[in-house]
C-alpha cells in the first residue's frame, strides 16, 4: 500500500514521562522533616536531593564528627545552592558559605506493645 501517512498525532506533554535531568541543581529550600520537624534545606546537588539541617556546623571539629558518623557535609553558597564536600573539596577549602550536615532524623520511633501497655 503506498498511500499518504497519516500525520502523528500531537502528544499532550502532561502524558509523557518527566525526562531525568542529569546533573541538575536547584537552590535550596526551607523545609521540615516529615517525622521529627527539624528545620531543613532542601535541594537538588548534581541530581541528587540533598537533606540538610538548616543550623550550620560550627566549625571544622563538627564536621569531622559528622563525617565520622557517616554523614555527608555540605557548602550552602551565597547563591543558595548545595554542593557536596568531598575530600578534595574539604582539603582545597575554595568553596565559601556555611557547612551543613546531611540530616539523619532523631524522629519518633515506631512504638511496641510493650510501649503502649507499661511494664507491669
Amino acid at each position: 500500500m503506498t498511500g499518504r501517512q497519516k500525520p502523528e498525532k500531537a502528544r499532550n506533554p502532561a502524558d509523557t514521562p518527566p525526562r531525568h535531568r542529569h546533573l541538575a541543581s536547584t537552590t535550596a529550600t526551607e523545609t521540615r522533616c516529615h517525622r521529627c520537624h527539624t528545620a531543613l534545606l532542601t535541594a537538588l546537588d548534581d541530581g541528587l536531593t540533598a537533606r540538610v539541617n538548616a543550623a550550620p556546623l560550627l566549625d571544622r571539629q563538627a564536621e569531622i564528627a559528622a563525617l565520622l558518623n557517616g554523614l555527608a557535609t555540605y557548602v550552602l553558597t551565597s547563591n543558595r545552592h548545595l554542593i557536596h564536600r568531598d575530600a578534595e573539596r574539604i582539603t582545597a577549602n575554595t568553596l565559601r558559605g556555611t557547612i551543613h550536615a546531611e540530616h539523619q532524623c532523631t524522629g519518633p520511633t515506631q512504638l511496641t506493645l510493650d510501649d503502649l501497655i507499661g511494664e507491669k
